[in-house]
């Protein structure tokens, strides 16, 4: 027997639930979801008074990205400062506050539109500045290609940039001869460091060799960079050792400062009372896997952990200034995306979420501080709330710049936090979206949606597009049960472990056990019980209706079928490193036995595969496999590859086509509402 799930208890009551009965307009389309404009990455100007943020719709309408510019000051709403009709990105204020540095692909977008493979946008990119107090964007000098992370020097006369690579004129002229073999893991493309004058455009390469570096972060003084690199530009390296180094503004030879157990992120450079040092958001592999803030002084050493055994997962660290030995941080506490301020000398955590939100929805990645440390800028969502930019002073009042989730206000169902104990005694926790129009006391067809990671979380934050269905499966009267299954983040390393070694067996028994809590507590319909997800959310559909017939009717997203097979076909072959105890090859039997395709014959749940034919995260044999043996078997199954997509979905097109299928597929197999 299940016990009852409990509810986390909520600062307005049961008047939370008091809109169900009273929704304001139609439930969203998936054309509404494709086309709903989201803000991310605000910058919060030195002065503190206007912020400037990215808005793009979720759905790519055409061959290229769009995306614009927007601006608030003073509290005043937000309106656009650029067109919208390139791809602008990356806004970062100059320490005056006079300029805005971005990167974008106007200019050269009309150009490579002509040419077959153009690649991505970030490929035809170059550095703009622009006037705050008005006149054009201009390039800022000629460096153009794969752009990234562009940051201002403390003094404002330099602007360093990521950029990868770009092509030979040979390796040009043998694809346009289409005399274009590729020699796999060979000639690799690392992205290096560079350093453009801010006034003449002049740019400097300032590292070399074949190390890739992720991040990096000026020193106060402005005379250096600490940056953060692997062996190789393999995506696969980030889940093993990073080094950090020092790199000279003038040029000449990196310092080695450290070497971590795993590539951390998000750096930023502190002074302490030894001196100075870096923090990162980093971890100890598979001792301790989930993030906390490390630090190790600049002079060299071991790097250290700050935060040792605290349950939540640090996702994000930002400078900020104002007072030496401080740093912002996000961190998701359970459900819950905070920001804190944290004193390096101490370890002390001071909420800084503003507007009296801290542990009320979730603050998403991009925080930014004001010149003197006081004001905050953020993206905060909750169950109910897009996506909308918030500025305020931190820890203090607060208040939202934008209007972007205005459409949606009144026609979203409520999102509920709930918790069970599993078969084996753990406690999982959830969040339980209510159907619309839900009656207490009438069951209801429940899909468990299931996220990916598996090192990932649900958290408080509106689950309205292609790849988080709760609001839009709720829109057509089902219950969704979003869980945070052992192994997920935000509940601390110990919670995250017991994923180690036990890939699917009590991750499967959290799922089941949650549904079943949803039918003893009188809201689900026992022989109406769904499952899906993408990713590892995939896998784990697959996985768990090997094990149960309890589910009728799956999604399974982008998934796995074999562990054994992906493990050769993936990037990132070495994140099973994290869960198995070494490489297929000695451990045959762990891969093998924890393979959906290995118990397949048990399947009786009518399935659903969807894939991105181009996803080199999760191959799309991955999809064939399970798509065959479940043809094979006799049992219900269709699959639908989508051209050009990778793991996750960019157009327009495809996004409402799969946002189409899925509600289809349950309403079949969950409602008997005929094909699907």
């Amino acid at each position: 027997m299940v016990a009852p799930p409990t509810t986390e208890p909520q600062e307005t009551g049961t008047d939370r639930f008091a809109p169900l009965a009273r929704l304001d307009g139609p439930p969203p389309t998936p054309e509404e979801l494709a086309d709903r404009l989201r803000p991310e990455d605000p910058r919060l100007s030195p002065d503190g008074r206007a912020v400037v943020f990215a808005v793009a719709p979720r759905g790519m309408k055409g061959e290229r990205k769009e995306q614009a510019l927007w601006i608030a000051r003073d509290g005043a709403p937000a309106r656009p400062l650029t067109a919208g009709t390139t791809h602008d990105a990356n806004p970062r204020w100059s320490p005056d506050g006079a300029r805005l540095l971005f990167c974008s692909d106007r200019g050269g977008r009309e150009d490579r539109g002509k040419k077959a493979d153009a690649g991505t946008d970030a490929d035809a990119f170059r550095l703009f500045l622009l006037p705050v107090d008005g006149g054009e964007a201009r390039p800022l000098g000629e460096l153009t290609g794969s752009l990234s992370m562009p940051e201002w020097s403390p003094d404002g006369r330099t602007v360093a940039v990521l950029r990868r690579d770009p092509e030979t004129p040979e390796e040009k002229r043998r694809k346009e001869d289409r005399d274009d073999a590729l020699v796999v893991d060979e000639d690799p493309k690392p992205t290096r460091l560079w350093a453009v004058d801010a006034e003449t455009g002049r740019a400097r390469c300032l590292t070399h060799g074949a190390r890739q570096i992720w991040s990096y972060a000026w020193l106060p003084d402005g005379e250096a960079l600490a940056i953060l690199t692997t062996e190789s530009p393999d995506v696969n390296t980030v889940f093993d050792a990073g080094d950090l180094w020092l790199v000279p503004l003038a040029g000449g030879l990196s310092r080695h400062v450290a070497r971590f157990p795993v590539l951390p992120h998000s750096p930023v450079v502190v002074e302490t009372a030894e001196g100075p040092a870096v923090a990162v958001c980093g971890n100890a592999h598979r001792a301790d896997p989930s993030d906390s803030v490390w630090m190790v002084p600049l002079a060299g050493g071991e790097p250290r952990n700050l935060l040792p055994g605290h349950p939540g997962v640090v996702e994000e660290l930002a400078p900020r200034p104002g007072a030496p030995g401080r740093l912002g941080l996000r961190m998701v506490e359970r459900t819950h995306g905070l920001v804190y301020g944290f004193d390096i000398a101490t370890a002390a955590l001071t909420p800084l979420t503003p507007d009296g939100k801290h542990g009320d929805g979730s603050v998403l990645a991009g925080i930014s501080f004001s010149a003197d440390g006081e004001r905050l800028a953020m993206v905060w969502t909750d169950g109910t709330t897009p996506e909308e930019v918030y500025v305020g002073e931190a820890g203090g009042d607060g208040a939202a710049v934008s209007s972007f989730g205005e459409a949606f206000r009144g026609r979203l169902c409520p999102v509920e936090t709930v918790r069970w104990r599993s078969t084996d005694g753990v406690e999982i926790e959830g969040l339980l979206t209510y159907p619309r129009g839900y009656e207490a006391g009438r069951r209801y067809p429940l899909v468990v949606e299931i996220h990916g990671g598996p090192s990932w979380q649900w958290e408080d934050r509106v689950f309205l597009d292609w790849h988080d269905w709760a609001q839009l499966l709720a829109g057509h009267g089902y219950a969704v049960l979003a869980p945070n299954p052992r192994g997920s983040t935000g509940y601390g390393s110990a919670f995250q472990k017991l994923l180690q070694d036990d890939v699917g067996g009590g991750e499967a028994q959290d799922l089941i056990s949650g549904a079943q809590a949803m039918v003893e507590r009188g809201i689900a319909d026992q022989e109406r019980l769904g499952i899906g997800g993408w990713s590892w959310g995939g896998y784990l559909t697959a996985w768990t209706i090997t094990q149960t017939d309890l589910f009728k009717g799956a999604v399974m997203g982008a998934g796995l079928a074999n562990m054994v097979s992906d493990h050769g076909q993936d990037d990132i072959p070495a994140m099973n490193l994290w869960l198995y105890p070494g490489q297929p090859y000695d451990h045959l039997d762990h891969y093998w036995r924890t393979s959906p395709i290995r118990h397949v014959a048990n399947v009786r749940t009518p399935t659903l595969i969807l894939h991105g034919d181009a996803d080199a995260r999760v191959h799309p044999a991955q999809g064939m496999e399970f798509h065959r043996a479940l043809k094979t078997l006799g049992v219900p199954v269709r699959f639908v590859r989508y051209p050009r997509e990778e793991h996750g979905f960019k157009e327009r097109a495809h996004q409402i086509d799969l946002m189409r299928r899925v509600v289809a597929w349950y309403d079949r197999w969950l409602k008997g509402a005929g094909d699907a």
